[in-house]
């Protein structure tokens, strides 16, 4: 049984792979009943059908599930043959060991043993299992698994010594029959196999949702407008048109990723810009997003964009990008429209029709990984009641296009001004926007750029949020503060460079304790890949030498904080877990810099 010892796999724990003989697996399978028998079994007890369920004795040929309630069990070699036959990479292929339960195999004639522990799953009640199999396909692996409604996402390890580090494996599914598979080549080193949970899909509550623009398109990416796009005021890709302040760190992207400007760095070598329509950015930004712990986005759709058909192309690759990437990584997506702009004849006319293309057409609410709330699928309309000039809607026509969509059974989200409950400052007075915004499923008041510094934050809890929340509360909503780590949006609009400082991080952390503090169940960020206006989250350039050699742009040391690419990436997956209760309330960075 020595071959034993050297190749075998654990099930629903985690998965080794050794080279050699690894044999294919039949899918029927039988369990150890540690209920019946919790000891470790005798000879004659292996063979005992009422030890077994279904008193199915294990054969060569089936999978068992050893000590599936987490007993110890132990397997010799002289037991006989039905587990020798399952175990050693013979006929039957696989030993599954299940529930953080432990196993010794053990070759009695050579003296050998091998102790084999899994990890016990945090599994949804109303889930199955999902039990991890792998097999030889030529010289590739088929890793595949059952599809559910609750994720599993597949990572990996070189090793199991304590800290394990799991490391996802950014390879998409392919699902078919219910079953998803993922064909990989061999590796060159033993390497551990296991699934991970992804986010709850099913509830807005404890989550940390940011926006993602996903507007971003260059020359030559593919996609139907084939141009600069909210990277540059113009097709002139020089830093006298650039329309962002902070630069995303690219270190690590394709060469199919990027994409030429005029902009050069020190050394003269061309400032490149990644696409959206290019999926394998979209998937690693969601990587980014699992790695950190991130729950997910809130997919912007600009309704203005969608009359154009380049355009409407382009943002229907975007959400296309964005599902496959959910659905690699785990994470979770809703679709939120920003009417800015639009006009009102045709206003409810485009909405519908476009939810119900993205419904029936796309089709989005399918995905596994879409966001749901209250349950139904979740939509956030952003954008009515502001008295700017560029949101005309009537009360009356907000109201007929939340009425809509409540009849279509979706849970909808109102993205509103700051001072809604008053009718002052940024919305309108009119008395009638007030009923409108009580008829939403849940409110999201604009914060970005109200407050500047971190006792500024203190007061808009206090006058805003504080009584937003008993507001909302008392009237059955849900309510979604907007949270964000900086603003500078001196390239697009002039405004002053660093106009809100993010002073390393300290800003963003205030305005997360000062809303879970106030008793905040959920959160939005603004926003994971804004860099027009600096409000970006995601991987950012992070010392100035680094930059363009051209143009006036801020790196994350520019407030004389040395800060890692992913520093605002970190602070999130901190917030997430203060949001949800996994680390103390606390007023001070969890973490340090850099």
């Amino acid at each position: 049984m020595s071959s034993f010892n050297k190749y075998f796999w654990i099930f629903g724990g985690c998965i080794l792979f050794g080279f050699g003989l690894c044999a294919h697996a039949q899918l029927i399978a039988t369990t150890w009943n540690p209920g019946r028998n919790p000891v470790q079994p005798s000879d004659e007890q292996w063979t005992t059908a009422g030890n077994w369920s279904a008193q199915l004795v294990p054969i060569a040929g089936y999978k068992a599930y050893f000590n599936a309630g987490a007993a110890p069990c132990i397997v010799h070699s002289a037991v006989g043959g039905c587990q020798i036959s399952i175990g050693d990479g013979g006929p039957g292929g696989a030993l599954i060991v299940t529930n953080g339960g432990s196993l010794n195999a053990s070759d009695t004639a050579a003296g050998n043993t091998t102790p084999i522990t899994a990890t016990p799953a945090s599994v949804a009640s109303n889930s199955v299992p999902a039990w991890l199999s792998i097999q030889l396909s030529g010289t590739n692996l088929a890793l595949s698994w059952p599809t559910s409604a609750l994720y599993y996402g597949l990572q990996w390890a070189t090793n199991l010594a304590a800290p394990v580090v799991w490391q996802s494996l950014t390879n998409i599914p392919i699902t078919a029959n219910g079953t998803n598979e993922v064909i990989l080549p061999l590796a060159g080193q033993t390497t551990f196999y296991s699934l991970n949970h992804g986010v709850d899909a099913t509830t807005m509550y404890h989550k940390l949702l940011m926006g993602y623009q996903g507007w971003f398109a260059c020359p030559n990416d593919g996609s139907a407008p084939d141009q600069w796009w909210h990277w540059f005021h113009s097709q002139a890709a020089t830093a006298t048109n650039a329309n962002m302040d902070f630069l995303p760190d690219e270190t690590g992207f394709g060469p199919n990723e990027l994409f030429a400007t005029a902009m050069t760095y020190s050394n003269g070598t061309p400032v490149r810009l990644y696409s959206s329509a290019v999926p394998e950015t979209v998937l690693r930004h969601f990587q980014w997003m699992q790695e950190n712990q991130l729950d997910g986005v809130f997919l912007q759709r600009f309704l203005t964009d969608l009359s154009n058909p380049e355009f409407f192309a382009f943002r229907n690759q975007v959400t296309a990008n964005v599902r496959a990437a959910a659905e690699a990584t785990g994470r979770v997506f809703a679709i939120m429209y920003d009417v800015s702009g639009q006009p009102t004849n045709t206003l409810l006319s485009n909405l519908t029709n476009d939810w119900l293309y993205l419904v029936h057409s796309l089709p989005v609410t399918n995905s596994t990984r879409y966001l749901w709330h209250q349950g139904r699928p979740v939509v956030a309309i952003w954008g009515f009641g502001f008295n700017d000039g560029n949101h005309l809607a009537t009360p009356q026509q907000a109201q007929a296009v939340i009425n809509w969509f409540k009849s279509q059974n979706v849970t909808v989200v109102g993205g509103v001004p700051t001072y809604w409950r008053t009718l002052s400052n940024d919305a309108y007075t009119n008395a009638a926007w007030t009923p409108v915004y009580l008829s939403f499923d849940v409110l999201s008041p604009w914060s970005v750029g109200r407050y500047g510094n971190n006792s500024g934050a203190d007061s808009y809890t206090a006058s805003i949020t504080v009584p937003d929340l008993a507001k909302c509360k008392s009237n059955g909503i849900d309510y979604l503060p907007v949270v964000f780590p900086g603003f500078s949006w001196h390239n697009e609009n002039g405004g002053t460079l660093n106009q809100i400082p993010r002073n390393g991080g300290a800003f963003y952390w205030r305005q997360i304790y000062d809303d879970v503090r106030a008793g905040c169940n959920m959160i939005y960020g603004a926003m994971f890949d804004e860099v027009n206006e600096g409000t970006a989250m995601y991987k950012l350039v992070p010392t100035a030498a680094q930059l363009p050699a051209q143009g006036k742009f801020l790196a994350l040391n520019c407030d004389g904080i040395p800060l890692n690419s992913d520093w605002y990436l970190r602070l999130a997956n901190e917030a997430g877990q203060m949001l949800r209760g996994e680390i103390p309330l606390q007023s001070d960075l969890p973490i340090s810099p850099p």
